[in-house]
C-alpha cells in the first residue's frame, strides 16, 4: 500500500491533488482497472496511455503517473478532489524505480530465472514447488522485461515471503540492469543456447549475458546450474558463487540432484527418479510424475526440486507441487483435432533445441502416426541455415511420419530432413500458415490412424492459427 507522496518521492514526479490518497497495485491498462490502483500511463508503439488517464480515474484508479512532456501536448487535466496525478520524466524509470523500493519493503527472498530454453516453464515449476511452503509470486506468462519484471514486483501483495522472477534478455547488460531492480538472492540458469545469437554474435557473449544474473548475486547466493549445459558449467567453474548443480548422467559437472529412469505415463505425463545427498550423507530416492513430457521438462522439474531443497522444501512436498503446476499459455497444450487427433500446440516461441525437444516429445507419444508443422525460427544470426536444418536432420531420425515446414526460414528445416533421409513425398513446404492447414488436413484426412500433430515454431509466425483451424469442432 502506497500514499501518493510516497509514490512522488520514489519516482523523483511533482505530485498535484491529493497527498494523502492511498493506492495498492499497479497497472498500465485503464481497462484492468479494479479499483484503488496506481495507473502509469505509457506510450507504446501503437497506444499512449496518456490517452486514457481520465478513464483510469472513472474506472477508480487512485493514482495516475504520467509524463510531462507528454502532458504538456495535451488540454490540461481536471483532477478528480480524490485522486493524484504524479508528472515524471519517464514512466518506464518511475515504474522501476517504484519496483526497486517495493521489493525492498516486502523483504522477500528472490529467485532468478533465466535461460536459452524452459525459463518460463522453470519459473513455474519453482513457483509450484515453493508454494507448498510460501507465500509466493510469479511473472504472468513471461513478463520477463524492463517493463513486465517491475510491474510483476510491484502487483506482489504484503507478506509475500519469495519471489520467481523470470528474466529475458537481448543484450548485454539487461539482465543486469534487471537484477538492479529485483536483487535477486539466488539465480537458475536452464541453459544456454543459440537464441539471440543474431543479436549477440557467439555463445560466449550469450553465456556472458545470462551469466550477469549470478555475478548479481549476493556473496552468500547461490547458483542453481544445468549439469548437462557446457557454457552453464563453464561459467560456474569460475565463479566464486556457491552452486547447486543438477542433471541426469552430468556431461559437464557432477550433479548434485540426479534424474533417472524416465518413463511416460498417461496422455503427456512423465514418472522419473530423483537422487540427491540427504542429511549425514544418506542417499535420498523418490519417485515423481510430472504432468508434462519429455526429458526437457523433467530437467526443468530438476532446476525447481533444487530450488525447494535449498528452501527446505522436502521433495515429497515439492512432488505435490509440481503435480498441481499451472503452465504459462501457449506451452505444450494438448487439444483434439480433426480425423481423431491429438495436436501438442507449444507455439510460444522456439529454437533449434527446444524444437528438437518437441520432435522427441511427438515421436515418444505418436510412435508410428505423427506430423510435424513447423515454421520458421528468429535470431538464430549465422546458424539461421544450420540450425533449420538440424531440426530437419531430427525429424528424420526421430522417424516423423509427415512435416510440413512453414515460412522461408523453415525451407531449410524440409531440407534437412530430406537430406537426411525422410522421403521427398512425407515432406511439404508451405510459404504461408493457411497453405499449411489446407495441407495438414489433407495429410489428416488419408491416414489410417489417428495421427499425433507437433504445431511449433518462434513468437512471430502466430502459429496459434493453425492450433485453431485443426482444432476438433
Amino acid at each position: 500500500m502506497w500514499d501518493s507522496s510516497e509514490v512522488a518521492a520514489y519516482t523523483g514526479g511533482e505530485l498535484t491533488g491529493n497527498p494523502e490518497v492511498r493506492a495498492a497495485g499497479c497497472i498500465i491498462d485503464s481497462r484492468q482497472v479494479q479499483g484503488g490502483e496506481i495507473f502509469f500511463a505509457l506510450a507504446g508503439e501503437k497506444v499512449d496511455g496518456h490517452e486514457f488517464i481520465e478513464t483510469a480515474w472513472r474506472n477508480g484508479a487512485a493514482i495516475v503517473v504520467a509524463e510531462k512532456e507528454r502532458l504538456n501536448l495535451r488540454e490540461p487535466l481536471q483532477i478528480p478532489e480524490d485522486k493524484a496525478l504524479i508528472q515524471v520524466d519517464s514512466g518506464l524509470n518511475a515504474v522501476q524505480a517504484l519496483a526497486r523500493a517495493w521489493r525492498e519493503k516486502l523483504g522477500a527472498k528472490v529467485v532468478g530465472i533465466t535461460g536459452s530454453n524452459g525459463k518460463t516453464t522453470t519459473k513455474d515449476m519453482v513457483a509450484a514447488v515453493l508454494a507448498q511452503k510460501y507465500r509466493v509470486h510469479k511473472n504472468k506468462e513471461n513478463h520477463n522485461n524492463e517493463l513486465g519484471l517491475p510491474l510483476t514486483i510491484l502487483n506482489a501483495p504484503s507478506g509475500t515471503e519469495i519471489l520467481v522472477l523470470e528474466m529475458g534478455m537481448r543484450g548485454l547488460g539487461q539482465i543486469k540492469a534487471l537484477c538492479e531492480i529485483a536483487k535477486p538472492d539466488f539465480g537458475v540458469i536452464t541453459n544456454i543456447g543459440t537464441t539471440h545469437l543474431e543479436l549477440l554474435g557467439s555463445e560466449e557473449n550469450i553465456a556472458r549475458a545470462k551469466w550477469e544474473l549470478i555475478e548479481s548475486l549476493p556473496a552468500e547466493g547461490v547458483a542453481v546450474v544445468n549439469a548437462e549445459d557446457f557454457w552453464s558449467c563453464r561459467q560456474a567453474e569460475v565463479d566464486l558463487h556457491a552452486n547447486c548443480f543438477y542433471g541426469f548422467q552430468g556431461l559437464y559437472h557432477i550433479p548434485d540432484l540426479r534424474g533417472m529412469n524416465l518413463q511416460p505415463v498417461g496422455t503427456l505425463g512423465t514418472r522419473f527418479e530423483v537422487v540427491t545427498a540427504g542429511q549425514a550423507g544418506q542417499t535420498v530416492n523418490i519417485t515423481i510424475e510430472l504432468p508434462l513430457p519429455g526429458e526437457h521438462n523433467v530437467l526443468d522439474a530438476l532446476a525447481a526440486l533444487s530450488v525447494g531443497l535449498l528452501f527446505e522444501v522436502s521433495l515429497q512436498e515439492a512432488c505435490r507441487g509440481l503435480a498441481e503446476m499451472e503452465l504459462s499459455r501457449m506451452r505444450l497444450e494438448l487439444h483434439p483435432g480433426i480425423q481423431g487427433s491429438t495436436l501438442i500446440s507449444d507455439v510460444y516461441n522456439a529454437n533449434p533445441t527446444s524444437m528438437q525437444a518437441s520432435l522427441k516429445v511427438l515421436q515418444e507419444r505418436g510412435g508410428n502416426t505423427t506430423l510435424a508443422i513447423l515454421g520458421d525460427m528468429y535470431e538464430l544470426g549465422d546458424a539461421s541455415i544450420s540450425g533449420h536444418f538440424a531440426v530437419g536432420k531430427t525429424a528424420a531420425e526421430l522417424g516423423i511420419s509427415e512435416l510440413i515446414a512453414v515460412g522461408e526460414l523453415a525451407g531449410e528445416i524440409a531440407r534437412g530432413a530430406q537430406e537426411s533421409g525422410m522421403p521427398p513425398s512425407t515432406v511439404y513446404s508451405c510459404l504461408t500458415r493457411e497453405e499449411a492447414v489446407d495441407k495438414a488436413r489433407e495429410i489428416l484426412g488419408r491416414l489410417n490412424q489417428k495421427a499425433w500433430v507437433l504445431i511449433k515454431a518462434s513468437r512471430g509466425m502466430r502459429m496459434e492459427e493453425v492450433t485453431k483451424a485443426l482444432r476438433e469442432g
